[in-house]
């Protein structure tokens, strides 16, 4: 009898160990204002409220302005130079291993983390508002020469429009953010 219940056990033991843990969606309540795929919006979604969570811990806590947070992060969020270790929350690194899971992060680097190829990628591009950008941005992709650091300049009173334009916020988060996270060392992160 011991030895029936040390195998059920160990079997149960076994099987919960080899399971992935389910990720825990902390913005699931927020209205869905990226539509892109069934299979990738509740993860695009929670990328963008999770993003702009982060730096409003990190830059205005008080206010949560878009203009306040944005402003202070995006020119050194593009070029890779933020401090993504003291901007980075509990709930960050969870959510690049869903990115990575999911193939819109990629661990291969050339000029970013991010998959342009990946269709949740390229329709978040194509669904920003600015028309002269997003031709430029698809061109550079095209001819596989894009890199966030062309925009750090571009973006910088992005703040202001940041409510307005979705597509583009979640682009800054994911090109300027969660594929950088993945250039910081495990010792640095929270």
């Amino acid at each position: 009898m011991k030895k029936i219940v040390f195998l059920i056990l160990t079997t149960i033991l076994i099987t919960s160990c080899n399971q992935k843990a389910k990720f825990d969606f902390k913005f699931a309540d927020k209205e869905q204002v990226i539509s892109c795929s069934e299979t990738h919006n509740a993860l695009l979604n929670e990328a963008l409220y999770s993003f702009e969570n982060d730096l409003y811990t990190k830059y205005d806590s008080i206010n949560r302005s878009n203009i306040k947070a944005y402003g202070s992060f995006i020119y050194r969020g593009m070029d890779g130079s933020a401090k993504y270790n003291e901007i980075m929350t509990p709930n960050t690194l969870p959510l690049v291993n869903e990115l990575l899971a999911a193939n819109i992060l990629i661990k291969d680097k050339a000029t970013s983390h991010l998959n342009y190829e990946h269709p949740a990628v390229k329709c978040v591009i194509d669904n920003i508002k600015d028309e002269d950008l997003r031709n430029t941005m698809n061109a550079l992709i095209d001819t596989k020469t894009m890199n966030p650091k062309l925009f750090n300049s571009r973006f910088r009173n992005f703040g202001r429009n940041a409510t307005k334009d979705r597509y583009l916020a979640l682009y800054i988060g994911l090109d300027g953010y969660y594929q950088q996270i993945l250039n910081v060392t495990p010792q640095e992160a929270p």
